[in-house]
């Protein structure tokens, strides 16, 4: 409940509460006397209510107890501890004023009243845009778009906005009208339609409507989706361009040329080509509604100036835009060779490239293989054999405009007699087996190849290079005469012999070769041994070694052994020391020296003086 004015209450359509208006005599802080009385003061000030229209509810006599009358109340109504009075099930015909009267006995009676407002909050309001298109210019204020918001109580009102501003009737450019309509419900819908002046800039503009009402003493609102209108205005400006972007346009692309106007509706297009004297019509070739035009692999001759133009409904004026179109090419590539004569191995060419084109041309040779050999407009070629031989390709790019290139191929054709590059020799085979004899050669022109033997011939071509394979059965007389290949031409002959060779004899050659190659292995093992251990002092030799055999065998027998002097002399040389110097021969004789006993001189002396020689010496 809620106190709009000192005696009004406000409820929404569920439930009342009307506070006990209590009246008490002097003394309990009542609020009023009998009437007459000088010192009685007055009851509060309240709504004066035709008594004869008064219609009792209910009565609250001695002991609290609730004596309800038979009115369309009965039923709803009831009543507090507090004496408050309510209500429930509240519709808009309870929309009305209640009287509180209370009885003081001698005291008289005393009364106040409350006038109960009964609100229905609106539904979101619904608005609607214009369906036809609204003109800039029109005689009349046209219709913008109309606004409903229905089961209002009381009766709501609508505003109208556009990009968020409040619209006020402004005469001759802004209208509002509304309806408004109560339903057997006692609810009403209120209805308001727009009208105003648009200009080109609306095409763009967001329109809404707002529903306004009251609720517990405050006023809100409720808004609606913004819309949008169709706006007609005539054309402007108009634009003509390429797509793509016109200085990347190349021969073999789809182009198209977009006529744009800011007119709307759209204008008609047409389109035109300049040729000399005259523009000659295109629009066969457009789409006249959307204002382009379609090139489909366009050419050198697609270049020139074309035009579009317009012609605008609204007020039936014309309009026009011309562009240029250049479509990038290249043309004429040629590729010359100097000498033009025949070329033979050995000669030396250049080859050069030219072209034409309205941009700047990079040059670049490739192989047939596709790899690039070299750059710029000529090629050098020095010391031609027949494997220089090629296709080379001159390949001409447009920096400028990406993807537009030419080649030109050439052949560089090396003449020569025939040179034969491979061939099955020798060729191990069995007497009556079935072999394969292969001769390959390289020429130009085109060689033919013979055999001196009957077989099946295969023959393959593959550049300047011609193989042949002759299938043959291995007799006694080719085994032992072997085969000849002959290679020919126009400029000359080559041939060569293939020899054929018996398996046998070449595996019994094989089994000595392979004896002979274990012998030499063997022999390099057993020096490497022998190598090895004399390094490591396994083996004796020289002075020191000759003294560790004979010491001890001269010690214990006493013999003698006598030397030669002409063997003397060559052992000394070949003797050495521990620490590998040769030494003198009288140092390699045993301890006694030339004059000692028991030493290899002592046996010699006594044998040149034919003395009787020591026990123990040679004879």
């Amino acid at each position: 409940v809620q106190l709009l004015r000192p005696w009004e209450r406000l409820l929404r359509l569920h439930r009342l509460v009307l506070r006990e208006c209590r009246h008490g005599a002097e003394g309990r802080g009542g609020g009023g006397r009998p009437r007459g009385s000088p010192s009685a003061r007055p009851c509060p000030l309240a709504p004066q209510v035709d008594r004869s229209s008064r219609v009792k509810l209910l009565r609250v006599v001695a002991g609290g107890e609730v004596l309800e009358e038979e009115t369309g109340y009965k039923g709803r109504l009831s009543v507090g501890e507090d004496k408050a009075l309510s209500i429930s099930k509240v519709t808009l015909q309870d929309a009305r004023t209640f009287v509180c009267q209370v009885g003081a006995g001698s005291q008289g009676v005393g009364e106040n009243s409350t006038e109960l407002h009964v609100y229905k909050v609106p539904e979101t309001p619904e608005i609607e845009a214009s369906s036809a298109g609204i003109p800039v210019h029109s005689s009349t204020t046209p219709q913008i778009a109309q606004c409903v918001s229905e089961n209002s109580f009381p009766p709501a009102n609508i505003t109208w906005y556009k990009n968020g501003k409040q619209l006020q009737p402004e005469e001759n450019k802004v209208k509002i009208l509304a309806t408004l309509t109560r339903k057997s419900s006692g609810l009403y819908t209120v209805s308001s339609s727009l009208f105003a002046t648009v200009t080109r800039e609306d095409r763009s503009s967001l329109f809404h409507c707002a529903v306004h009402y009251w609720l517990r003493g405050q006023r809100r609102s409720k808004d609606s989706r913004r819309v949008n209108i169709t706006v007609f205005y005539p054309t402007q400006h108009v634009e003509l361009h390429i797509v793509p972007a016109a200085a990347l346009v190349k021969e073999g692309d789809d182009v198209k040329l977009v006529c744009e106007a800011d007119g709307n509706p759209a204008p008609v297009f047409s389109f035109y080509k300049k040729v000399p004297e005259e523009w000659q019509d295109v629009t066969s070739l457009a789409d006249t509604s959307s204002g382009v035009l379609s090139l489909h692999g366009v050419n050198k001759s697609s270049s020139g100036l074309y035009r579009c133009q317009i012609l605008d409904l609204d007020d039936m004026t014309q309009m026009e835009k011309d562009v240029e179109l250049v479509v990038n090419y290249i043309e004429g590539v040629r590729v010359q060779m100097e000498p033009s004569s025949p070329l033979h191995e050995g000669d030396s060419v250049r080859l050069s490239c030219s072209a034409h084109s309205p941009v700047d041309l990079d040059f670049q040779w490739r192989d047939e293989r596709g790899r690039k050999v070299a750059e710029g407009n000529q090629l050098f070629l020095r010391n031609l054999t027949f494997e220089t031989s090629s296709n080379f390709s001159c390949r001409v790019v447009a920096r400028s405009v990406p993807g537009l290139e030419q080649s030109k191929q050439v052949a560089v054709a090396v003449q020569g007699k025939p040179r034969i590059v491979a061939i099955s020799s020798p060729l191990y085979v069995r007497q009556d087996e079935v072999v394969n004899l292969t001769c390959k050669a390289i020429a130009f022109p085109r060689p033919s190849v013979r055999w001196s033997i009957n077989g099946t011939a295969h023959e393959y071509v593959e550049n300047q290079h011609v193989a042949s394979n002759l299938t043959v059965r291995v007799s006694h007389d080719l085994l032992r005469a072997g085969a000849m290949c002959r290679v020919s031409n126009a400029l000359g002959v080559s041939e060569k012999h293939i020899q054929l060779l018996d398996e046998k004899t070449s595996e019994s050659k094989g089994v000595i070769i392979v004896a002979i190659i274990v012998c030499i292995l063997l022999v390099a093992v057993l020096g490497s041994v022998i190598y090895f251990l004399h390094k490591k002092g396994k083996i004796p030799c020289g002075r020191a070694g000759k003294q560790d055999i004979t010491k001890p065998e001269a010690r214990k027998d006493k013999n003698v052994v006598e030397v030669k002097s002409d063997k003397l002399a060559e052992e000394a040389g070949l003797l050495q020391g521990a620490n590998g110097e040769r030494r003198p021969a009288a140092d390699q004789v045993g301890p006694g020296g030339p004059g000692g006993h028991g030493g290899v001189g002592r046996c010699q002396g006594r044998a040149g003086s034919g003395a009787e020689e020591p026990r123990g010496c040679p004879r």
